[in-house]
């Protein structure tokens, strides 16, 4: 028999739950390469299932072991790119973005010593590029909208679920934006959180 009690009891063991999986964090990481500052960026691996071939910065999802989602952006930039954690140095952080799904983003703004030896993990990494900051700064991004919406599928009760539409209907709009530099495009997460930062650093 279901009561009041046993309800409150369930509900506060959801209470405790641990939602790590709706976090990530990702590091810019920026690296002096003859005497000028560059932003690194990941190609991500074509075996990839989720985005392969997209431009992203080092990252990935906050595991429970992980103390904070600091901690998360520099382990991910280690094992991504083959590097130690002492070659990381944290200067600080971004705001919080929501991603897609409801995944909130935890950017860090950081710095690595060098790239002349990493060790890329091929089944994230497919390669890696630098920009130079200067770059973004005179090079404003493109930008377009981005449609959102809900299209109920083939097995929808339409016979008792009343005035629903069988077609794609419009949800809400946001704004994506696109940088181009030479043959690479950066787009949308990283391109957003890439605009965030030089609007900082330029204020």
């Amino acid at each position: 028999m279901i009561t009041i009690e046993n309800i409150a009891k369930q509900i506060k063991k959801q209470e405790k739950t641990k939602f790590d999986d709706n976090k990530a964090a990702v590091l810019l990481p920026i690296v002096d390469i003859d005497h000028q500052l560059h932003i690194l960026f990941q190609v991500r691996s074509k075996k990839l299932r989720w985005q392969p071939g997209d431009i992203c910065f080092p990252g990935g999802r906050v595991e429970l072991t992980d103390i904070n989602p600091e901690y998360t952006a520099k382990r991910e930039t280690v094992e991504e790119l083959g590097i130690t954690f002492d070659q990381i140095k944290i200067l600080g952080q971004l705001p919080k973005f929501i991603a897609t799904l409801g995944i909130i983003i935890y950017p860090f703004v950081g710095t690595i010593n060098s790239i002349d030896n990493l060790q890329l993990n091929h089944d994230e990494v497919e390669q890696i590029f630098t920009v130079p900051v200067e770059w973004f700064i005179h090079h404003p991004p493109e930008h377009a909208t981005m449609l959102v919406g809900h299209k109920p599928a083939d097995d929808f009760p339409f016979d008792i679920i009343a005035n629903r539409s069988p077609h794609w209907q419009k949800r809400s709009e946001h704004t994506v934006y696109f940088y181009q530099y030479h043959n690479w495009v950066i787009w949308g997460l990283t391109a957003q959180i890439l605009k965030r930062f030089i609007e900082t650093i330029c204020k």
